[in-house]
């Protein structure tokens, strides 16, 4: 029974020598395992792409948001400055020769560098976020589908049109992001132009209000050079780009 068993089981073929019917169908199910790999990749990049996207979107939205409590905020003290000045029937000399009220006056010129501070560095937070989505993700995804996320290049080709910066972008910048800082300056040269001599000559350079003001001023200078310093994402776009294209040729 053993050798009629073994008699019908028969040879087994040498390893080569498959027909070709079975190579050709080892090669569809590694070209399906391939596909299905690179479908997953696909999947997990553009997750990926959504997630940041998503986060992008929130960091814009606050923001906004920010901006305009800021904003309110900002009448709500000019208002009070206004109406301060108007019960005591005096100018700005008389309202920084008040000890308590110079102090909070300045104060908001710290305020307004700190507030100054988190909006560029929330910018830098987004430029980075869309660097990363350009730079890393798209590449990855355009090598399945080359039209994909082209709106960078497509704006930047087309509106960036002095120094690396879009015109239009950067006057909004100037205008309403400087607007702490600007605030903050106006402050300051206010006290010194008001208080600073008399408070040295009352105390010297013990005076803690003209050492508070400098205080100030420092934050606000370095406020302004962080802000400035955002703005070289932009270039770094350019080398990006021309990157982009000199890969493409």
């Amino acid at each position: 029974m053993k050798d009629r068993n073994k008699g019908r089981g028969g040879p087994k073929p040498l390893p080569g020598n498959e027909s070709a019917s079975d190579k050709e169908t080892l090669k569809i199910a590694a070209e399906e395992l391939a596909l299905k790999r690179q479908q997953v990749e696909i999947n997990l990049l553009v997750e990926d792409f959504k997630a940041r996207w998503q986060e992008l979107i929130n960091l814009q939205n606050e923001n906004n948001r920010w901006t305009s409590l800021y904003v309110t905020a900002l009448l709500l003290v000019i208002g009070w400055v206004i109406n301060n000045n108007w019960q005591h029937d005096g100018g700005f000399a008389d309202l920084y020769a008040r000890s308590n009220n110079s102090y909070l006056i300045l104060t908001i010129a710290v305020v307004n560098a700190l507030y100054a501070f988190s909006m560029a560095y929330k910018g830098y937070q987004i430029q980075q976020i869309a660097l990363y989505q350009h730079e890393v993700l798209g590449r990855r995804i355009r090598d399945f589908a080359t039209e994909f996320d082209r709106w960078e290049r497509y704006r930047r080709m087309n509106f960036v049109t002095w120094h690396g910066q879009d015109p239009i972008r950067l006057a909004y910048f100037v205008l309403v992001k400087s607007l702490p800082l600007i605030v903050s300056y106006t402050i300051i040269l206010m006290y010194w132009s008001y208080q600073w001599t008399t408070q040295a000559l009352l105390y010297h350079w013990k005076s803690s209000r003209n050492w508070f003001s400098i205080g100030a001023f420092f934050l606000v200078n370095c406020a302004l050079v962080f802000s400035l310093r955002t703005l070289k994402l932009g270039k770094l776009w350019i080398d990006v780009l021309d990157h982009q294209s000199s890969d493409q040729k």
